[in-house]
Parts: C-alpha cells; structure tokens; sequence
C-alpha cells in the first residue's frame, strides 16, 4: 500500500501542485483546505496517514496549532511544514524538530523532503 499523505494549505493552486506532485510519486493523497479540516480527516482516518505536509499561517486553526493537536493524538507521525523564505529569519514558531520546506520551492524539493521523512 502507497504511503498516506494528508497535505495542508489554505491557498489552492499551492495545495493541488503539493497534491499533484505527490500523487505522481504513487502516494495517496488527501488535501484540505485548514487545519480543522486536517484534524478532522486525521482523528477520523480508517487507515492512519503515514505524513502530514503542512502550511502555518491559516485562518482558523493554524499549522502550529495542528501540529500541537496531532502530537497529543499521533507522536510519532511526521510533519513536514511548508513556509515562506520571509519568514525564515524572524522564525514561525513552530518545534525545532519540524522540518521546514521554504516557498518557492522545486517539485523536486518537495519530493525529496518527502522522500526523506517518509523514510525515517
């Protein structure tokens, strides 16, 4: 079974090309649009999400604080976060173990962190 990847960004177009290129590589896919929708499809997943591929700035429930709430519930899932190089200097606030992917990033970029998280 292809490795389950639950991909998090309020901007479309930045949500389907993390989708599409992902799904390309055979993995399946499920995008959401804000982080209560990422909660939700992860607490009510039949079969668990092997990573989690996230944004921080969102309305409503932000990356930070998804990410807070998936730890409580799945410690060991891996997230990948998704930010702008402008924010790369004054920090987001996230763990220091979260793995960060700076816009604009290459399709090849993404993949490769992918590829990397997934494989511990």
């Amino acid at each position: 079974m292809a490795p389950r990847i639950l991909v998090v960004d309020d901007e479309p177009m930045v949500r389907a090309l993390i989708a599409r290129a992902l799904s390309d590589e055979g993995y399946e896919v499920v995008a959401v649009a804000n982080g209560r929708a990422a909660l939700d499809a992860a607490l009510g997943a039949e079969v668990a999400f092997d990573l989690i591929v996230t944004n921080n700035y969102m309305p409503g429930l932000n990356g930070a604080e998804l990410i807070a709430r998936v730890r409580e519930d799945f410690p060991s899932l891996p997230i990948l976060h998704i930010d702008d190089i402008s924010r790369k200097r004054i920090g987001n606030g996230l763990p220091e173990d979260i793995p960060t992917v700076y816009k604009p990033f290459s399709v090849a970029t993404l993949r490769d962190a992918v590829r990397r998280m997934l494989a511990g």
